[in-house]
């Protein structure tokens, strides 16, 4: 009897994800079935489940390289890296993030461990015409991803921290980056973010970054 590893490999699932309708379509037979199938693929380690109803084959499996930003994607479409997470990709940070940060539009704080990590995916106050600005797609390991650009990471970490003005070198120090990361920001990027937010907290941080990195304070 076929395992389901041997039924995923055929049908080219092999970085795809993989939902119970897929397991359904190519097990066939009853639910008790395809559930020893995935239960007996999880335990040898065939298969890794991401979160409830989702799952990979494994790339020790495939020898794919997968990107953790990219299964963060996936887990969650409607979303995009952002904060710490897209800062430490663009090389400010210098020590890696713990946390796999994301923004989504709507909807509760979620938050999933699985063997790739952990991936915290946290709402965004803007609005929906906004929620996009400032936000990239590139490709990373053969995948698409959308990643907030340095300007949209900052600020949505500002948003997220509720961090307080306290000059250029204390927002530094709060972000644990240098100084000229700052002074390299597109700040016509960083005037247009700067109005979407709805706290009136984070758009006063914005602007006063605006002002310090003119050299008007």
């Amino acid at each position: 009897m076929e395992t389901l590893t041997d039924l995923l490999l055929k049908s080219k699932h092999r970085n795809r994800l993989i939902t119970p309708e897929t397991i359904s379509r190519l097990a066939g037979g009853t639910s008790a079935r395809q559930w020893g199938l995935v239960n007996r693929a999880l335990k040898s380690g065939d298969l890794i489940k991401l979160k409830r109803g989702l799952y990979i084959l494994s790339p020790a499996l495939t020898r794919d390289e997968i990107s953790r930003l990219s299964i963060a994607n996936r887990m969650v479409p409607e979303s995009y890296i952002t904060q710490e997470t897209a800062l430490g990709y663009y090389g400010w940070l210098q020590e890696e993030p713990v946390l796999i940060q994301s923004g989504i539009g709507s909807g509760r704080r979620r938050e999933y461990l699985n063997t790739f990590g952990e991936f915290v995916y946290e709402r965004v106050p803007i609005s929906e015409a906004d929620f996009l600005k400032g936000v990239d797609r590139v490709v990373l390991s053969g995948s698409h991803i959308l990643i907030a650009s340095r300007e949209r990471a900052l600020c949505d970490t500002i948003n997220d921290r509720g961090l307080k003005w306290k000059g250029i070198v204390g927002l530094c120090e709060e972000l644990r980056t240098d100084v000229s990361n700052l002074y390299r920001l597109n700040q016509q990027i960083l005037k247009e973010l700067s109005c979407v937010y709805r706290s009136e907290k984070t758009r006063q941080v914005l602007s006063s970054l605006l002002y310090a990195l003119r050299g008007e304070m």
